[in-house]
């Protein structure tokens, strides 16, 4: 069986925790390791028992805490050459770094990256495979490429961003230099943009989706879901949950 936890998901940091029979990992480490620590306890996790640590992009709020995490556990890291050059400033001389330039294998799991549209150079997200079960990861993008909806198509599970309301983001606080940021092509998913993400992809095997890097200002926990759910054909509707940014959601099985 598959199963993973949401342990952080927004702009205040993100990491996304992953069991096979034979493997747990993490993928990001955007909060402190402290505070990752104390999460993965809330689960009944020990951190000893992790294999690795897996990256998406070396933005802050999902490498805050690898350095420091992934040497009081005794971890490698792996992620893309330009990742790991791009975090060498976390890490102390002679961590482990494990780069890929296409699909791995940690333990049991295998690893399928497929290339975002963000404002990090480069951001993936990721298929991950045990046996015949997938989970897919994928937030931090701007804009869905056919690439994207081809790997999502094969998800069992998915952890989907659904970031931000338009007319909350464009009423809310932000400078206008950062709204347009977060809308444009290499920003964040809306939630109608999410929504008929998923409701192009959505299959009869498609069973669990988690929404999360939500917005605190610019958008709702109600909102994303209603959003995303109206553009889903009853017939495949999966289970959407959302989890929010100071929320750790319950473990899942695929």
């Amino acid at each position: 069986m598959l199963k993973f936890c949401v342990l952080a998901s927004g702009s205040r940091g993100n990491c996304l925790y992953v069991e096979s029979p034979g493997t747990r990992l993490l993928v990001d480490v955007g909060l402190s390791a402290s505070q990752i620590e104390r999460r993965l306890r809330s689960i009944q996790v020990d951190p000893y028992s992790l294999q690795a640590i897996v990256l998406t992009h070396h933005h802050n709020d999902h490498v805050r805490g690898v350095g420091v995490f992934a040497r009081r556990f005794g971890l490698p890291v792996h992620g893309h050459p330009e990742t790991l050059q791009a975090i060498r400033p976390h890490m102390k001389e002679g961590q482990p770094l494990e780069p890929w330039r296409q699909a791995f294998t940690i333990g049991d799991l295998s690893f399928q990256p497929f290339e975002l549209s963000h404002d990090c150079f480069p951001t993936f997200g990721y298929l991950i495979r045990w046996r015949s079960r997938t989970l897919a990861l994928c937030t931090d993008l701007g804009v869905v490429t056919d690439s994207v909806r081809q790997h999502l198509s094969q998800a069992h599970a998915l952890v989907l961003e659904s970031n931000h309301d338009p007319e909350m983001l464009y009423n809310g606080p932000y400078p206008w230099h950062l709204k347009e940021r977060i809308a444009g092509r290499l920003g964040h998913l809306s939630n109608l943009d999410a929504g008929r993400l998923l409701g192009s992809i959505a299959h009869g095997g498609l069973q669990r989706v988690v929404l999360g890097h939500l917005s605190e200002k610019n958008n709702t926990a109600r909102l994303a879901l209603e959003t995303v759910c109206e553009q889903i054909t009853p017939a495949l509707h999966p289970v959407v949950s959302v989890v929010e940014q100071r929320q750790v959601s319950e473990v899942f099985s695929v």
